[in-house]
């Protein structure tokens, strides 16, 4: 096994599918995400949400991506965690805030991508616009087509180890989110902002790497969102 590229452990959508017979979940990852890792030096390897396994992932792999999914969560808590949720997609929170929180007690290199970034967001204590458009019609626009595409600049937050990464200009970004962060939980800092105002990027203090962003870096791959990715590998690496 060449050690020079570190494994990160991927979290993976899970849906159920009732068509298939018999009905039964699956998991789905955008081959993006890996081939991304890959392209800049790292191995990935996907999670199945299997809250036993936690520790035996950490012990296993050298980072930790967030990803993002399709799921829209209905309360700010993300779930009310009384069994009104879809079971597969409450599975899936409890999974990546257990292994979240883990990863922050060991100072394991994490990385949130979109819905990772809310769960980051929220482990960390911070709170959840469930519906953008409906809180205010401007922030309608963070939903756009195309992940492709760009949507709106970032302005990395001075003094925060994302600005020091990705640099001190504003970069343009996707935005594929209905839902997003305005409020940041004590245990994060806000180290990125769209202009109008929504949290595009937060960072946990004094750990090694544990950074969550609102967008996809891994469909555009700007320069700071190489530099963003090449900075998780290299911590996961350390």
């Amino acid at each position: 096994m060449n050690r020079n590229r570190p494994i990160i452990g991927v979290t993976a959508e899970i849906e159920h599918h009732e068509e298939w017979r018999p009905p039964r979940a699956g998991y789905m990852l955008d081959a993006t995400t890996c081939d991304t890792l890959r392209s800049i030096g790292a191995t990935p390897v996907i999670l199945p949400c299997e809250m036993d396994a936690v520790d035996d992932y950490l012990d296993m792999c050298d980072g930790i991506l967030i990803s993002g999914g399709g799921y829209q969560f209905r309360v700010p808590q993300l779930f009310q965690l009384d069994g009104s949720e879809p079971p597969e997609k409450e599975r899936r929170f409890l999974f990546e805030s257990r292994l979240v929180q883990r990863c922050i007690t060991q100072d394991k290199a994490t990385l949130g991508i979109c819905g990772g970034f809310q769960v980051l967001n929220q482990v960390t204590g911070g709170k959840l616009i469930v519906s953008l458009a409906d809180q205010r019609a401007e922030w309608s626009g963070h939903c756009q087509a195309g992940a492709r595409k760009t949507a709106h600049p970032v302005s990395p937050v001075a003094g925060t180890r994302f600005a020091a990464i990705v640099g001190a200009t504003d970069f343009e970004t996707n935005s594929l989110h209905r839902q997003g962060v305005i409020q940041v939980g004590s245990d994060a800092v806000v180290a990125g902002l769209a202009p109008d105002g929504i949290v595009e990027a937060i960072e946990v203090p004094d750990r090694r790497f544990v950074i969550g962003v609102q967008w996809h870096p891994e469909f555009l791959l700007s320069d700071p969102e190489r530099r963003l990715f090449s900075a998780f590998i290299d911590a996961s690496r350390a």
